[in-house]
């Protein structure tokens, strides 16, 4: 009996983890295609004096708002490889767990370190190369939605 119970909550955790995290995928995403779609071209029509503080606002937002939500999406994602649905395939929650790896190198390689220089100033080809390179976080998130939807799907 105490095996069964043990097993019943095992199973209760890891529909939670899943829940939580599907809901957390899906959050994430909505706020990083705010972020690329809405708040990096506005960064164009933005003044030259203004941009700075402007800039600064944005980074001080994005942590709180898509970056600490993003980390927590891929710290459930890991658990997620130890504690998953039996009904959910772990092909899908490695290949969600590598886009979001993928995402991360990108983010830290390439989009933090132009974000940085702009916090120099307005620089209207550098906003331009952020927004072109940043395309490929968009397929990662979007994938890992997808991914993440199937997971959803099979955990019914």
């Amino acid at each position: 009996m105490e095996t069964l119970t043990r097993t019943t909550e095992q199973r209760s955790a890891s529909t939670t983890l899943a829940n939580v995290f599907y809901a957390t995928t899906f959050y994430s995403y909505g706020t990083a295609m705010m972020d690329y779609f809405l708040i990096y071209p506005s960064r164009a029509i933005v003044g030259e004096r203004e941009f700075v503080a402007y800039h600064a606002l944005l980074g001080d937002m994005i942590i709180p708002i898509s970056v600490i939500p993003f980390f927590v999406l891929t710290v459930m994602n890991i658990l997620l490889l130890r504690f998953r649905p039996s009904s959910v395939p772990k092909g899908l929650i490695w290949a969600s767990l590598i886009c979001l790896l993928i995402d991360w190198i990108s983010t830290a390689f390439v989009q933090i370190p132009m974000n940085l220089q702009l916090n120099e100033g307005k620089d209207l080809p550098l906003i331009q190369r952020v927004m072109e390179t940043n395309w490929l976080r968009v397929f990662l998130e979007s994938a890992q939605a997808v991914l993440a939807f199937m997971m959803m799907q099979k955990s019914k």
